[in-house]
This record gives structure tokens, sequence and C-alpha cells, in this order.
């Protein structure tokens, strides 16, 4: 009889500690207590003893070259690009990006079209901007670029130029034709081999005060893919100091759930990871700023950069495995799917199936546990015919209990031979005492598989169902399914053949209150899949303890 407990008990606790793990994951930091904004560029000047990027030598302004006319736009440009699924505003400022927004997503609020750029203060709606740490590129950022805008073989092409009179300069060139990718080249001029660096960030989206206080967002997190195809990723606010990632890689960006900003880049091309705030905090404490040492703002941004010239893709857009394959083969892999990925594949595609044949992802997601929950029959079959037997054997394991039971104090030896009649019973009766456990065990990876289905997948992104649930990746908000779902696990136990375990009872009694609890915030499309396998369950047990005898064979039917 331990033995069957301790099944029990190591199957329910291995259920509960992995779904623990997804509900309670580390607690984000209480927000930081005010800084200074990030000041523009404009009047940032950064000390040679400053930090810089990695892959950016220490910059030293030359000696001046032979003079020659400034380039230096008069007034304020913007310059507009949109496709059909991505809209850019450009400025003339720096050459930085000022909107990058996505027609076919609505945002946090679902009041306008998304917008990947942060708009809030310190981040002023840019981004893309020249690295304020070499002292040229901080006044180019701030200055007026002349602009010309032409029509290329790849698309429209917006250049971008300034250049000093000591012979100093800069150019940057867009192109964009269609989809989410925006080509970027830079170059500098007045000397060979002069650092390049251009900016990333901070930041990525406009998240609603729910999103930053999801525990299941993660806006901000950077994240690089390598050559080899191994993908790395940072919190926002665990990077303490610049991190030098490297060249040769894949991508390197910002993300959230579900979208990222991230340069393609070259191969000479390196990138750095850099906490926002050590360069304003630098620049402040050499212009004798009291208070200067601040820590870094919670964003990480990334910095790219090379010698004379720096060229690489610009991707912003959706977290879409086809879309991103096709913009570069092995950024699909930028999409976490967690545990148990293999195992989100096939149920993805399977709830594309059913939507495309009924456009309703709360419709796909039932007629899916539907599916699963036959594919997993011949496991409940098992199950139901494991827990009649053990029923059956209550009154032997009993007698074998209460022959021994006198004897465990006086005999050390009586508990060890105890368990030894009662697992050659079961041997006996051919009777697995974990045979109950095991199909909630494997429930676990489908469970999990659909959490982070939910949590990642663009197609479910504020995906509707019905009456008041209205994102199956956010919570239900008047937590009726996770009740209802509470409810039918309970009648599903109540059901359950009785064991005449008092400890068994006891602990699976308990259960759905442990599972309503754990659920209540859970993605509502996973509470529904889970509603939905309970109501199966209790159908089928129904249906067999009809139909069948003891759960074991087919009642005879009359003629």
């Amino acid at each position: 009889m331990d033995s069957k407990r301790l099944a029990v008990a190591f199957g329910l606790s291995a259920a509960i500690l992995i779904l623990w793990t997804l509900v309670f994951p580390a607690p984000k930091p209480a927000p930081r207590a005010a800084v200074p904004p990030r000041p523009t560029v404009a009047t940032t000047s950064v000390p040679a003893a400053a930090p810089v990027a990695a892959g950016v030598a220490a910059a030293t302004e030359p000696a001046p070259l032979v003079a020659v006319a400034p380039v230096v736009a008069a007034e304020p440009r913007e310059v507009t690009l949109k496709n059909e699924v991505l809209a850019l505003r450009l400025s003339n400022r720096g050459g930085e990006v000022v909107s990058a927004q996505l027609s076919r997503f609505r945002g946090a609020d679902e009041k306008g079209t998304l917008e990947l750029v942060r708009k809030d203060a310190p981040f002023a709606g840019r981004t893309v901007v020249y690295d304020p740490s070499d002292p040229f590129l901080a006044r180019a950022a701030a200055a007026l670029h002349e602009t010309t805008v032409e029509e290329g073989a790849k698309g429209t092409v917006v250049r971008f130029r300034y250049r000093e009179a000591d012979g100093q300069g800069v150019t940057r060139t867009y192109t964009f034709g269609t989809g989410y990718l925006l080509g970027l080249k830079v170059e500098r001029e007045g000397g060979s081999g002069r650092p390049v660096g251009v900016v990333l960030g901070p930041g990525i989206g406009n998240p609603s005060q729910a999103e930053l206080e999801n525990r299941y967002t993660k806006p901000g997190s950077s994240v690089t893919l390598s050559a080899s195809r191994s993908v790395t990723r940072k919190a926002k606010d665990g990077l303490k100091e610049p991190v030098p990632v490297g060249s040769g890689l894949i991508a390197a960006g910002l993300e959230d759930n579900y979208f990222v900003a991230a340069f393609l880049p070259g191969a000479s091309e390196s990138v750095t990871l850099r906490p926002v705030g050590l360069v304003v905090a630098a620049a402040a404490a050499a212009g004798g700023v009291p208070g200067a040492a601040v820590e870094p703002l919670a964003e990480t941004e990334v910095v790219l950069s090379g010698a004379g010239t720096v060229e690489a893709g610009l991707y912003f857009g959706p977290k879409d495995i086809d879309i991103l394959r096709d913009v570069r083969p092995g950024m699909e892999k930028l999409i976490d799917y967690g545990w148990f990925a293999v195992v989100v594949a096939p149920l993805l595609w399977l709830l594309k199936q059913f939507h495309a044949a009924i456009p309703n992802w709360g419709v796909a997601i039932i007629l899916a546990t539907i599916v699963i929950k036959i594919l997993l029959f011949p496991l409940t079959w098992k199950q139901l015919v494991s827990m009649k037997k053990m029923s059956s054997l209550q009154p032997k394991i009993e007698a074998i209990r209460l022959k021994w039971t006198p004897k465990l104090k006086s005999d050390p030896q009586a508990r060890v031979k105890m368990n030894e009649e009662t697992m050659a019973l079961y041997k006996t009766e051919k009777v697995n005492p974990a045979g109950g456990c095991l199909p909630l065990l494997l429930q676990m990876p489908i469970l999990i598989a659909f959490y982070n289905l939910l949590s990642h997948a663009i197609d479910l992104r504020h995906a509707p169902f019905a009456l008041w649930i209205q994102d199956l990746s956010a919570k239900d908000p008047y937590y009726v399914t996770p009740i209802l779902m509470t409810l039918t696990m309970w009648l599903q136990q109540q059901m359950m053949p009785a064991t005449g375990d008092a400890m068994t009872k006891r602990v699976m009694g308990f259960l759905p209150l442990v599972m309503g609890f754990m659920f209540k915030d859970m993605p509502s499309g996973l509470v529904l899949y889970w509603l939905v396998q309970n109501v199966l369950s209790i159908a089928q047990q129904l249906l067999l303890e009809r139909y069948t005898d003891l759960g074991m064979r087919p009642k005879a039917t009359k003629a």
C-alpha cells in the first residue's frame, strides 16, 4: 500500500511542480525609482574614457581635414514609407526611425495600429540612432541630414547624408520594399576604418499597464540568435553592464511574447547589449552633475558596430514562424515555445486546420481537445481498468494491513514484509498501483504545450471566442471558466472508483481547488482546453459505466 501511496504522491507532486513553475515564475522586480530621462543626443558628450560599444575603438577627434562645404538640411523633414503590412516614418534628424507600425495588428488598447517604437519618456519615439559614445556620431544624431528619396530595383531608397566642415561625414541609406524588412547601410566619410555604431531600442512596443504587470509577458527582453541557431535571452532588468555578443549572428534585437525588432547583421558587424543609462550617466558625470552615477533604466538597447561601414537588415514584425523563416533561415528559432516545443508544432497545425474550416480559435481549441481525448482513449481505458481492479482488491489489501499492523512496533521487518506481500498481490492480480496516475502525467506535456502556444503564437494573440471571452491569450476577466473547470474536475473525481485509501482520497479531493487557484490567471484558451477535457472525461466515464462491465469488457447487448 505504501508503494501505491508513493506512486500517487510522486505523480501528483510532479504534475503540480511543473504547473507551479508556469504559474509562479521569478517575480518581476518592483518599479525603479525615478531617474533622469534620457537626454537627446544633442546634449550628450562622452569623454574618450567612457564605455563604448564592442567592436568600436575609443573615438578620438581626428585632426581637421581639408576644409569642405558642410552638408546639412535647413529644416526638419520626415519620410513616410508604407506597404501592405508595415508603415515607417524616418526623420532627417539623425536619419533615425521614429515610427514602425504594423498595419495588421492592434495595440494593447485595441484602439490603434500596433506601434513598435516606444513613445513614452525617456524613449521619446526614436530608435536606430547613432551611438552617442562616439563624439562625431553624437553630433550627427542631433543634426538635420540632407535627404533624397528615389525608387530602386529593390524598392524605395531613402538616403540621409550629413558632413561637417572638416570632412567628417556619414551617409545612412534605407531600402524598403515588401514585408517587414528594412535594409540599412551606414557609411562614414573622412578616413577609412572610422568606427560606426547604430543603436536599436531601447525597449519595444508600448505595453499597457496590465501587460507590464502580467507575469507571463516579457516586454523589452533582448534576444540574440547565433549562426549555430542557439538563442540567448536576457531580461531587460537583468543587464547591469554592456555585454559584447560578437559577430556572425543571424539576428539580435528586442522582443516581447509576440513581436520582435531586430538587426540582421552581416558577417563583419558586431553586436553589444547595453543597459540604457550608462552613456547618459557618464556624460552627466563628465559635466559635474551631482548624483550622476544613477542606475541604468530597466531597458536594454542593441548596438550594431563596425569599421567604416555597417550593413544589416532591420526586422520590425510578428513572431510568425513562416514569415521569420522566409526573412532569414533560422529566424523561426526566435519563437520561444519552451518545454515540449516538439508538441507545440503538431498542436498548432491541428488548430490551424480547424480554424481554416471554422474561423473561431475557441471552437478550434474545443475540436482539438476532442481529437486529443480520442487519441488518449487507450490510456484512459487502462486507467479505468486499473482503478476498478484496485477497488476490487481493497478487501485483500486491508486484510494484509490488519495482519501486519500489530507487528510494526515489535518487528522492524514487519513493514517490509507487509509491502512485499502487497506487491505480490499486485503482481498476482496484474495491477499497476501507479496506473491511475499515468494519463494525468502524460497530459502534462500537452497542457504545457497549450500554455506556450497561447503565450507565443501570434495567431492566437487577441483572438476572440464568444460572449465575455474576447482574448484567448488573456485570462478570463470574470473567472467563469476557472470556476467551471474546478467544479467539473471535482465532479470527475467523485465519479472515480473508490480505492479505499484515505490519503489518496484527501489528495484527490483537494486537487481541484489547487488547480482552480493555479489556473485563475492563466490564458482563457488554456482554461477552456482543460474545462472541455473535464467535460469529455465525465461523459466518457458515464458511457463506460453504462455500456461496459466494470470498465473492462463490453456488456452483451440484447438482440
